[in-house]
């Protein structure tokens, strides 16, 4: 049994750690959902219990209708819908030059860097798979640790799940 000094029993002071305890959690959330366990004792054993909920309908979004800024009576402006597609496209487009010209400045990198120099040597040799992808995952690493800002979040999470598969399309992009 512990005994506590009664300066630590006093209200004032436990609505103060009870107030600091849900801010603290309210700052500090964590992201993971966990299910909704009940644990209640009956002086021998822990006895659980799971609370369930009936899933929630999906409410519809009412379905709204373009409407026509032209007094022709028609109820849609297919123009102004083929422009915006074409404009939706043209960003897209841009995004995907961007994202592009990203990928050759990073293959010029490895082209041009003196460990790209051995990679290119032991790509054009009979090395195994796993050496090469393992010399090419280091520079990349290199490569993200010095150009982050430059580039940008975005292009990093994007391959760092597939920089084995870059590796591959350095090696097509060594052969054109």
């Amino acid at each position: 049994m512990i005994e506590l000094d009664a300066k630590y029993s006093e209200p004032i002071f436990l609505l103060f750690w009870r107030k600091f305890n849900t801010l603290y959690n309210m700052m500090h959330r964590s992201k993971d959902i966990k299910d909704p366990i009940e644990v209640y004792f009956d002086n021998q054993i822990g006895i659980i219990e799971v609370e369930t909920y009936s899933p929630e309908e999906k409410k519809k979004k009412p379905l709204m209708l373009a409407e026509s800024t032209e007094p022709y009576g028609h109820q849609f402006d297919i123009i102004a819908i083929i422009a915006a597609r074409n404009e939706q496209e043209a960003i897209t487009a841009s995004l995907i030059q961007d994202f592009e010209t990203k990928i050759k400045d990073f293959f010029n990198y490895v082209r041009n860097a003196n460990e790209g120099e051995r990679l290119i040597v032991k790509i054009h040799s009979h090395v195994s798979e796993a050496e090469i992808y393992d010399d090419f995952a280091k520079i990349y690493r290199r490569y993200k640790a010095l150009n982050r800002q430059k580039v940008g979040d975005y292009f990093f999470k994007e391959f760092d799940d597939l920089v084995d598969k870059l590796c591959d399309d350095f090696e097509k992009y060594l052969s054109e």
